[in-house]
């Protein structure tokens, strides 16, 4: 696919760059993120700082070059930040940034007010496709179109992203597209065993002991299966959110279930959930309603409010959506 000229020569007439995803990073955000960054220095690009609120989650810190990733942005100006795989500030957990142009490359839904937004209108580009099956997708055609050769380092960074945002490509965004493109990779030097290993066999003992509590509270009711996680589970296992990471998949696979739901307890009377669709419900839009986002198979909102208010909402809107689908 043609990729916007306006973003190309952004680019190349630019000598700094600030790269930055969203709060809570995953693989998607740091492998396109840290692939970008590898291939703006192949470009001749010296001035590159790769920023993230939050640290690199441990069971990430096998990507390659994950270690220059900071946590606070440095005091001078850059001539551009890219904001990968989210389409708003907020998203960043930043107030803003100092440089003289935004970019955008993402792949998610653009918020409502996107038409009339400042922060669209002054955007200086973007590279936004819905369709895409992950943000590492989309650097993937910036940095072909730009003619960037690929070795191994930025190969495993955008295999990754690729490969999890896919569901291991077993999700319904596992486009042909993808597919090829992941070929490509490994012809350029990534290794999907070695990668799969460390996405999906590698997961901390504590993060298991968690998911195994989270378990025992499954159940299912009208096409919809949820689990959720306590504070009281955390501190019993020592651990954090983090850990947490992808347990709404497991709801997900229960027979005859349509959309499951991972509640996660995020302070007194504040739950985080994590939605995901198996094709007949948009969980984007739900997500929506409650102030969240995401995909129309997978996304995620804040709710405040007790645990039995936060499902009786949730539970609502699901059902619903369920009769109009």
């Amino acid at each position: 696919m043609k990729t916007s000229s306006k973003l190309l020569n952004l680019i190349r007439q630019n000598k700094s760059f600030l790269i930055v995803g969203h709060i809570n990073p995953e693989a998607d955000s740091l492998g396109a993120s840290l692939a970008l960054s590898l291939g703006l220095k192949k470009l001749g690009k010296k001035d590159i700082c790769v920023l993230s609120r939050d640290p690199v989650p441990e069971t990430l810190r096998f990507l390659p070059s994950s270690r220059i990733v900071r946590q606070k942005p440095p005091a001078r100006e850059f001539d551009v930040v890219f904001i990968v795989d989210c389409n708003e500030v907020k998203r960043t957990g930043f107030e803003g940034f100092r440089a003289r142009k935004t970019a955008v490359i993402d792949h998610h839904v653009l918020p409502a007010d996107a038409g009339t937004s400042e922060f669209y209108r002054s955007l200086s580009a973007s590279l936004i496709d819905p369709d895409a099956a992950a943000a590492g997708l989309l650097v993937y055609r910036v940095l072909t179109a730009l003619k960037v050769p690929l070795d191994k380092n930025i190969a495993t960074n955008l295999y990754t992203a690729i490969l999890t945002d896919t569901g291991g490509f077993r999700y319904s965004n596992a486009s042909s597209e993808s597919l090829k493109t992941a070929a490509h990779l490994i012809d350029a030097g990534a290794k999907p065993w070695d990668i799969s290993k460390e996405v999906y066999e590698s997961i901390p003992y504590k993060s298991m002991k968690l998911l195994g509590l989270s378990l025992s509270t499954l159940e299912r009711n009208d096409g919809i299966a949820w689990i959720n996680a306590t504070q009281h589970m955390f501190d019993k296992t020592g651990t954090t959110a983090e850990d947490a990471e992808d347990f709404v998949d497991f709801p997900r696979k229960v027979k005859d279930t349509e959309v499951a739901v991972f509640f996660r307890q995020d302070g007194y009377n504040t739950y985080k959930l994590s939605l995901r669709s198996k094709g007949r419900v948009n969980v984007q839009k739900i997500a929506k309603s409650f102030g969240g986002g995401g995909h129309v198979a997978a996304a995620g909102c804040k709710i405040n409010g007790t645990f039995t208010e936060v499902q009786a909402k949730v539970f609502s809107a699901i059902r619903k959506a369920l009769k109009e689908s």
